[in-house]
């Protein structure tokens, strides 16, 4: 099933300016019970010289390209992203969760602490409604709240 994805959310790093980000993408959507997972690409411009992560067959100047998975189920939402930065985090009531934070420059320990989690599925609809701390080695780096709505075609 494919639709349309959008991702509105804001970043709190504690200097008075929130980054905020709007994204929209054209979007697969698998489910698996009461799971749905939402898959996109996303453009992330062109290919750094020193990215390990680049074919060092690719002399064309093609951009990096994300893949981002959202699997949306009962009480959960996990993220991931692979490509020239990988990562994956996941969400629940009260979860703190660990994981590494890999980038062309090297690995990071990063912390996801879940503030709020509310999730609506209709027949047309899946949204989430994120809250939640981020950790970089230990010291936080911003609070943060996403809304994701995905819209079936």
């Amino acid at each position: 099933m494919n639709g349309t994805l959008k991702i509105v959310g804001s970043h709190d790093h504690g200097d008075g300016k929130p980054e905020i980000i709007k994204n929209i993408y054209n979007a697969e959507c698998v489910q698996d019970g009461e799971c749905f997972t939402l898959s996109y690409l996303e453009d992330a411009g062109p290919a750094h010289p020193d990215d390990p992560a680049k074919d060092a067959s690719d002399s064309s100047g093609k951009h990096n390209v994300i893949k981002h998975t959202l699997l949306i189920g009962p009480g959960k939402v996990e993220m991931t992203q692979e490509g020239q930065v990988s990562s994956t985090l996941s969400f629940g009531p009260g979860k703190i969760w660990d994981t590494d934070y890999t980038t062309p420059y090297g690995l990071f320990k990063m912390t996801a602490i879940t503030r709020h989690l509310l999730i609506e599925i209709s027949p047309k609809k899946i949204s989430a409604h994120l809250q939640y701390e981020l950790q970089m080695d230990g010291s936080k780096v911003s609070d943060s709240k996403v809304r994701i709505s995905f819209v079936f075609d």
